[in-house]
């Protein structure tokens, strides 16, 4: 009877502790989100030395490879961002924090995804980095004063078309409605595998560089890009990208990737998936949202293209055709023009591919290969860039948009052929073969693909770059409503400055295109798409 009774007494007085703390609890102010956005925004830093409590869900998934780019610490080095980084977002779904671990050991863990949290930050600092990306830092499982298992219905449904999203969105899970990739060969990450994370999809990897990005776009026209780390297992396991349209659900956030281009590049924000059911998108190719006019990638590995003076291993003034529709693309440059290496093989294990189509990532004879004089990218008689040419009709056709998309990149993973290419590009257009418009959009930066550092350009040693990219980037420009119903549409993807590459670490574009530079210069272009809606 004793027994029973201090047994008795025991619950009770758990009870009374338990209910005392969830008193205290609700006794104490429940701040709002925006309020800390606030203060942080005029302070840019502030330490948090008093109780200070939020409530909120976590949208992050701790097992997830996908959460947080891991940066450039040297050239060959990068920073594991990733396992200290839980995402966590207001009741409402209005607002979110991107929350810095203080510890990246087993504190991931006890923030499961979809958990209602409250959390007490005293202890940690919120930094304000601009543009609305604002971070609760040194956070530990000790800040947890309560939760309760989630699951995805239990958040806020925010679903929105790309056009929808304001900066206000940063670090928020949403879902990007009626999207589909918008190269539609390879894998989530195109890249040369020989540079990438070490994991258990590629224990080959040098572990010199982190994450990538492919291009998105919805029915509207609108683009986004999807960021994936390179550890993450499911981004090149065979499968390929969804060939459909249909959503696709993560975490928006920034992340400047100087590899990729300048750093407002990505605009607003990008999209990190945390798991591989986040992208649901139709298999189909049906389903896509937008035709296809004209379209090249070379994926068939072949040494030849198809041009209109028949089968040619090197093209000179020959016009290739397009794969897929009806449409002509040539080199205004001239040069020797030959199949080159893309990085769009669908499958990597231990480094190598599956299937016979090339080797880390490569597609042998996966790209349309331009080598010419560096002096040659510029007409210097007009004072104008000069690229590549593609011709197309669009009579007949009517829509609401009308777009180019290409993915490029130079050199051939050396540093001699990564010297003085242009480095920042445009796209024009005209309907009357005379007169050339150019399209206002961001500068498009071209990247050489990375080399190991080597000592034999002038007899100097030059580490990787941390502007050199994993592979090729992927560009997407939306032509005018002008270019619907004609005959002839000729669009050119050219450089817009004299800019040239460098061999530097940072700041590679210092060089400049002059008449007497003879070096020889790579520029590939992996696949090009003419396509409407």
């Amino acid at each position: 009877m004793k027994r029973q009774l201090n047994t008795l007494l025991t619950v009770a007085v758990l009870l009374f502790v338990a209910l005392a703390a969830a008193t205290e609890a609700r006794a104490q102010k429940l701040w709002k989100f925006e309020e800390l956005r606030e203060i942080a925004a005029k302070s840019r830093s502030f330490k948090i030395d008093t109780d200070v409590l939020i409530e909120g869900f976590v949208v992050s998934e701790p097992t997830s490879e996908n959460r947080e780019h891991n940066t450039q610490r040297f050239f060959n080095t990068v920073n594991d961002n990733n396992k200290k980084v839980v995402y966590f977002e207001s009741l409402d779904g209005k607002y979110g924090f991107r929350c810095y671990l203080a510890s990246s050991s087993k504190d991931g863990a006890k923030f499961p995804r979809y958990a209602r949290m409250m959390l007490n930050l005293n202890g940690t600092t919120i930094v304000s980095y601009g543009g609305n990306r604002f971070s609760i830092e040194n956070l530990t499982s000790k800040a947890i004063v309560r939760q309760f298992v989630g699951n995805a219905a239990a958040l806020p449904r925010k679903e929105r078309y790309i056009h929808e999203l304001t900066v206000a969105d940063m670090y928020t899970y949403v879902t990007l409605k009626d999207c589909e990739f918008v190269f539609k060969d390879g894998s989530f990450s195109n890249v040369y595998e020989n540079y990438s994370q070490r994991s258990a999809i590629n224990k080959f990897g040098n572990n010199m560089m982190d994450g990538w990005a492919s291009l998105l776009c919805d029915k509207y026209g609108s683009k986004m890009y999807m960021y994936m780390n390179t550890k993450v297992p499911w981004r090149r396991d065979g499968s390929g990208v969804p060939q459909g349209a249909g959503d696709i659900k993560g975490v928006l956030v920034f992340t400047w990737m100087p590899r990729y281009g300048v750093e407002n590049f990505f605009g607003v924000a990008a999209i990190r998936p945390m798991v591989r059911e986040d992208i649901v998108m139709s298999p189909e190719p049906a389903q896509r949202c937008f035709k296809s006019i004209a379209e090249w990638n070379w994926t068939n590995n072949s040494f030849t293209f198809n041009t209109d003076k028949g089968q040619r291993k090197m093209v000179s003034d020959e016009k290739i055709l397009a794969d897929v529709g009806t449409g002509t693309v040539h080199s205004m440059v001239g040069g020797e023009v030959i199949r080159g290496r893309d990085y769009n093989n669908v499958r990597i294990s231990d480094g190598k591919e599956f299937g016979s189509k090339g080797d880390r990532g490569m597609v042998k004879q996966g790209a349309m290969r331009i080598k010419t004089k560096a002096c040659n990218w510029w007409n210097w008689e007009k004072g104008h860039g000069q690229g590549i040419e593609l011709n197309f009709s669009t009579e007949g056709l009517s829509g609401e948009n009308l777009m180019v998309a290409f993915s490029f990149g130079a050199g051939e993973i050396s540093a001699i052929t990564s010297l003085h290419f242009p480095v920042y590009w445009g796209v024009e257009y005209s309907i009357d073969g005379k007169h050339f418009y150019r399209i206002k959009h961001n500068p498009i930066t071209l990247r050489s693909v990375p080399w190991w550092y080597v000592n034999n350009v002038g007899g100097a040693t030059y580490p990787t770059s941390e502007e050199a990219g994993l592979g090729f980037t992927e560009h997407m420009v939306k032509l005018p409503a002008d270019a619907f119903g004609c005959k002839n549409v000729t669009v050119r993807i050219v450089p817009i400055t004299k800019n040239a590459a460098t061999l530097a670490t940072r700041n590679s574009d210092k060089a400049m295109l002059r008449p007497s530079l003879m070096t020889d210069t790579y520029v590939s272009f992996g696949a090009l798409a003419v396509r409407y809606n």
